[in-house]
């Protein structure tokens, strides 16, 4: 980042963000990294708006398929408030908004015309929240034979087998070396989840060091991904109320070590009795399970 007056010549480039309550916020504090992939995330994805600054020149952009009213409304005041500093000339700002039939640029120097288009947006705007950046769609039971996953259905056979407490051979399968697989065991931890097993498969969307930093950590410290967090939260609760199995069909953009990605997946979930030790009451828990989507389903 170019900052003012650090050089002669230079122009200063700066970015800053609106969140979806409409205070201006820090992206590199909530998702851990900045990058184009972050920015495009947190635009199309969490409903952020991103307000870059180069000299007097001023561009906003924002999807209205993720956008929140409460950021809108911030921006609005942005773009009637008096200007700051000395301003020989008329400031030009340019509107980037992003819909469901593309995206359209629109640059003016007077403020009316902008505040017009993002009322105008605010009337069509369909706001999403992080929770709910993860689609999913809940599965019956029967549809486990169809996903044809044999370890799948092991695994809910030997849950059922061990009356749905942790032991053999449930904990066989998990601490299996030769599974290949994304699977990690929880408990609860406040209002969040304490990740006390972690194994990710070769084609997980994080790297290995990211993989390390999860075991025993809680899900609001170690995923990158604040949809993916509030997605595997209500996931686990879900199946810790039902005290069943829960299968269900995961779609959605996530941020990952090497970038955005576009990911469908099963996610089954057993919640579990953990046994104590030492005299300790046992505590409840939940195991989950991911697998693929065939390629031939996808295309599909």
């Amino acid at each position: 980042m170019l900052i003012e007056g650090r050089a002669p010549g230079l122009i200063g480039i700066s970015n800053q963000w609106i969140d979806e309550v409409g205070n201006s916020a820090d992206l590199a504090l909530k998702l851990g990294r900045l990058g184009e992939d972050v920015s495009e995330f947190a635009i199309h994805t969490m409903g952020w708006i991103r307000c870059t600054t180069i000299g007097a020149f001023e561009e906003y952009s924002f999807d209205t398929r993720s956008v929140h009213l409460a950021s809108l409304e911030a921006l609005l005041h942005r773009l009637t408030a008096p200007p700051t500093g000395p301003i020989e000339s008329p400031r030009l700002r340019c509107i980037e908004v992003t819909t469901r039939l593309g995206t359209t640029k629109i640059s003016d120097d007077r403020p009316s015309r902008l505040i017009s288009l993002v009322r105008k947006c605010m009337e069509i705007a369909d706001p999403r929240t992080p929770q709910d950046a993860i689609q999913r769609r809940r599965m019956e039971m029967s549809a486990l034979a169809g996903i044809s996953d044999d370890l799948a259905s092991g695994l809910i056979g030997a849950w059922r087998d061990a009356g749905g407490v942790l032991r053999a051979p449930v904990w066989n399968l998990l601490t299996d070396q030769a599974l290949q697989r994304s699977v990690k065991m929880m408990v609860p931890h406040g209002d969040t989840f304490r990740l006390v097993r972690y194994k990710g498969s070769p084609n997980a969307p994080w790297d290995q060091a990211t993989w390390r930093s999860f075991e025993g950590g809680t899900l609001d410290q170690v995923v990158p991904d604040r949809g993916m967090i509030e997605s595997v939260k209500d996931s686990t609760r879900s199946a810790l109320a039902a005290r069943d199995p829960l299968i269900e069909l995961c779609e959605g953009v996530i941020i990952a070590s090497d970038g955005l990605k576009e990911l469908q997946w099963y996610r089954i979930t057993l919640p579990v009795e953990i046994p104590g030790n030492r005299g300790r009451a046992s505590s409840r828990g939940v195991i989950a399970l991911l697998s693929p989507v065939p390629q031939s389903k996808r295309a599909a």
